[in-house]
């Protein structure tokens, strides 16, 4: 470099030394949140933010307040994670490769949508609740009637609630009649299943009625009901919608009844059994139970 060029950059030198030593001169500021967010939303990168926070050393403290201030703010979870912990060793993201220069396939020819499933007309099934239940309309409306949980009865200490007989276990539904009344012979249900249950594990059984409430003969104690003959009364299931089943009965007497589901019994928490109930007002004998 020439005499003269050095003598003119002189004056500029001289500042950039003055400006150093001046900064060498300030004490150093601990670094703060409010820094770490000025930072970075004036879009310095968190590879740089990260190495403050290491310079710093300082662990911060950070309550439930700051950490939803700074989630608001856009900081990132890596740079929180070392404000809590400076001490970690940092590697930043690696570098986005680039794009190949080979041009990519085409994509695989998108799979047909098959045809949604084409359920049998109903003028009901899509007024049927969401909720898994026994529906049955009356004056347009969808009337519900709650699951229940055949009972046991407690026959001493030890026994469990379980009513023996000769053998036998004798489960019950409280009551000696239920809510849910028709006086059809040929009563018509909607049931929607809940997820895991197929219509083969629903039986329609009959309920015998013993004072304040409706009993069942479930046979001799074991892992699986053994429901006699006459208690079983057939019905149809016609599906008219994703789970929704129309059941159709016909010819049934003036009695209490039990939509069964099969494998809900419990037998060592005293559930023998859970299902749907109604009964049929035809009969006079039936009469005198209400």
């Amino acid at each position: 470099m020439c005499k003269s060029r050095l003598i003119t950059q002189l004056p500029v030198l001289l500042s950039l030394i003055a400006l150093s030593q001046s900064f060498a001169q300030q004490p150093s500021v601990p670094l703060n949140l409010e820094d770490v967010v000025t930072l970075f939303q004036n879009g310095v990168s968190e590879e740089v933010i990260v190495t403050k926070i290491k310079k710093n050393g300082k662990a911060f403290d950070l309550s439930t307040e700051e950490l939803l201030t700074l989630r608001k703010f856009g900081i990132t979870d890596t740079i929180v994670k070392y404000l809590l912990d400076p001490s970690q060793a940092y590697a930043p993201a690696p570098p986005v490769a680039p794009a190949s220069l080979h041009t990519d396939p085409p994509p695989a020819p998108a799979k047909p949508t098959p045809p949604s499933r084409k359920f049998p007309d109903d003028p009901l099934s899509a007024r049927v609740p969401p909720e898994p239940g026994l529906y049955q309309f009356q004056l347009n409306a969808a009337v519900k009637t709650d699951i229940k949980m055949l009972l046991g009865e407690s026959q001493g200490p030890g026994l469990g609630k379980v009513l023996l007989r000769k053998g036998k276990v004798t489960a019950y539904l409280v009551g000696s009649s239920a809510k849910t009344r028709v006086t059809d012979s040929d009563p018509v249900f909607y049931l929607r299943l809940p997820e895991g249950k197929s219509i083969e594990e629903v039986l329609l059984l009959t309920l015998d009625r013993n004072r304040e409430r409706r009993e069942i003969d479930l046979g001799p104690p074991g892992p699986k009901p053994e429901f006699k003959a006459e208690t079983m009364k057939p019905f149809d299931s016609l599906e008219v919608g994703p789970r929704v089943f129309r059941l159709s009965t016909s010819k049934l007497r003036g009695a209490e009844y039990f939509f069964y589901l099969i494998g809900s019994a419990e037998a060592a928490k005293g559930n023998y059994g859970k299902g749907y109930d109604f009964g049929i007002d035809m009969a006079e004998e039936t009469k005198k139970y209400r």
